[in-house]
């Protein structure tokens, strides 16, 4: 089962296309409500279909986007010998993004965000994915 995701706001650090796909770096942020602090995660997210028809427009590091769709799952699947592996990490697949811009009518001053250090290969084994 895969959890589906709709209008999300992250940044992109960087990403890898592989041919028909494309890895990409990013972060999302949240603020915590008990500490009033925001809390960064980093991901590795797969942008495949029309995501990766318009990854040419990420060329920015810190690029904002919002996701309009795309699923988080960690789901067992069958490695090139047939054998079934249980991933380490969820998989996040992103299908469609538009560039983020913010409402100018909202009256927050902006924040600064902090980097969120990329991923680790030890962190994400590309070896996971079922494709």
């Amino acid at each position: 089962m895969s959890i589906p995701l709709k209008d999300f706001r992250a940044s992109v650090w960087s990403l890898q296309d592989k041919g028909n796909y494309a890895q990409v770096n990013m972060s999302t942020g949240r603020k915590d409500k008990k500490t009033d602090e925001y809390v960064n995660s980093s991901w590795y997210a797969n942008f495949v279909g029309e995501a990766y028809k318009n990854i040419d427009e990420l060329s920015e590091r810190g690029t904002r986007i919002l996701v309009k769709s795309g699923t988080l799952k960690k789901e067992p699947y069958m490695d090139k010998d047939g054998v079934k592996q249980y991933p380490k990490n969820p998989t996040m697949t992103v299908f469609a993004w538009e560039k983020y811009v913010p409402d100018p009518n909202f009256d927050s001053p902006p924040r600064v965000e902090e980097e969120v250090p990329p991923l680790t290969q030890d962190e994400f084994d590309s070896d996971e994915l079922p494709f």
